[in-house]
C-alpha cells in the first residue's frame, strides 16, 4: 500500500475535501518516469478510495471504475485538491483531482453493498 503524501490535509466545509502535495522524493514517483516523474493513475485511484473510506465510512466491496479520465499529469510538489462525493444510494464515490492549471483526473469508484 502506497503511503499518503506528508502534506495531506482535510479542508473545512465538510467531509471529502483535501489538499495535498506529493513531495519530490515520495516513493509514488519511483519508475514513473525517469527524468519526467508523474503520479500514476493507479495511485490516484487508490488514494481517493482509501480517503473516501475514511471520510464517509463507505460500506461494501469495490466493483470497478466508471468515467475514468486522466486529463493532465500530476508532477512532484504540485499543490493539489482532491474532492470526493459519496452517493450511498448508488454506491458511487466520485473523485476529482485539481491543480493550479485545472482538472488533473476524475472518475467514479463503484461499490456493491456487503452481503
Amino acid at each position: 500500500m502506497m503511503p499518503f503524501p506528508g502534506a495531506l490535509q482535510a479542508m473545512a466545509g465538510g467531509p471529502g475535501k483535501f489538499t495535498l502535495r506529493v513531495e519530490e522524493n515520495h516513493p509514488a514517483f519511483e519508475g514513473h518516469f525517469p527524468g519526467e516523474p508523474i503520479l500514476s493513475g493507479l495511485i490516484q485511484v487508490d488514494w481517493a478510495i482509501r480517503l473516501g473510506r475514511e471520510a464517509f465510512a463507505m460500506p461494501g466491496t469495490f466493483q470497478g471504475l466508471e468515467h475514468l479520465k486522466f486529463q493532465a499529469p500530476i508532477r512532484p510538489a504540485e499543490p493539489l485538491e482532491l474532492d470526493l462525493a459519496w452517493d450511498a444510494t448508488a454506491g458511487h464515490l466520485e473523485f476529482r483531482y485539481s491543480g493550479r492549471e485545472g482538472r488533473k483526473s476524475q472518475g467514479i469508484a463503484v461499490f456493491r453493498p456487503a452481503p
